[in-house]
């Protein structure tokens, strides 16, 4: 099988996966705005002042959806009467890692995006308010949609590792996770400055240092480094699946 990357077969990747997934992603979709669409329509009913507030739930929602549907990405991969026709397709671990980004990413977002000014747009004019729709510009949102698209990610790992009910065991492994780091964050934080014989007070030094670490180093690696690098993993998941 080629390594190579090749646009065409890129193409015809995208082609199929969207072609497998279509049906179930729009009857997903259109049940999820549904129910949106009748809490909107009693909000607006019942207590329109509160309309704007609408839109942190539209988030919540696409964040969920998206996880759920990143997790589900390569579904067929686990599948064992379609595992065999996906593994051996003509195409590279690298592309197929690609393309189910791009699907997982632009389709999904561009479509729940959608979803979101179709409803703030309806909700408002069902209130009888002015339409206040999201700001694409606002840096609070785009920082939203940054956090979604670095989190999903991790999802996209799940979805090349684990074998059925990717979504609930990769949100079983962040737990495990951040309960590790959170026990060792503890652990030596109380060695440092919490032992009942000495007792260290963090000086200037030590200080200026953790606000570096946590003001600039941390959000570097979360914006810049652990989206990239857990795409680097998923490949290398992937291609173990492919040999």
């Amino acid at each position: 099988m080629s390594t190579e990357f090749n646009l065409t077969r890129l193409g015809q990747f995208i082609k199929r996966q969207l072609y497998m997934n279509i049906s179930s992603m729009w009857i997903a979709i259109a049940a999820i705005v549904g129910v949106l669409l009748v809490i909107s329509a009693l909000v607006a009913v019942f207590n329109p002042d509160a309309v704007y507030n609408l839109v942190p739930l539209y988030l919540v929602v696409l964040f969920l959806g998206g996880f759920i549907f990143t997790s589900r990405v390569f579904n067929e991969m686990h599948s064992p009467q379609k595992s065999y026709a996906f593994l051996t397709l003509p195409v590279s671990a690298v592309e197929k890692v690609v393309g189910a980004l791009l699907i997982v990413a632009p389709v999904y977002l561009i479509t729940a995006m959608a979803g979101i000014f179709m409803l703030s747009f309806l909700s408002t004019m069902v209130a009888g308010q002015t339409a206040n729709l999201p700001e694409l510009t606002d840096s609070t949102f785009i920082r939203t949609i940054g956090s979604f698209l670095v989190v999903q990610t991790f999802f996209f790992v799940g979805a090349t590792a684990f074998k059925g009910n990717n979504f609930l065991k990769t949100l079983l492994a962040l737990f495990l996770i951040a309960l590790v780091i959170g026990a060792y964050s503890a652990g030596l934080g109380y060695l440092l400055f919490g032992g009942n014989e000495y007792r260290a007070q963090p000086g200037t030094e030590l200080k200026g240092t953790m606000e570096f670490i946590f003001k600039e180093v941390v959000p570097f690696l979360f914006w810049f480094v652990l989206g990239p690098f857990l795409m680097v993993v998923s490949y290398f998941k992937l291609k173990e699946r492919q040999v």
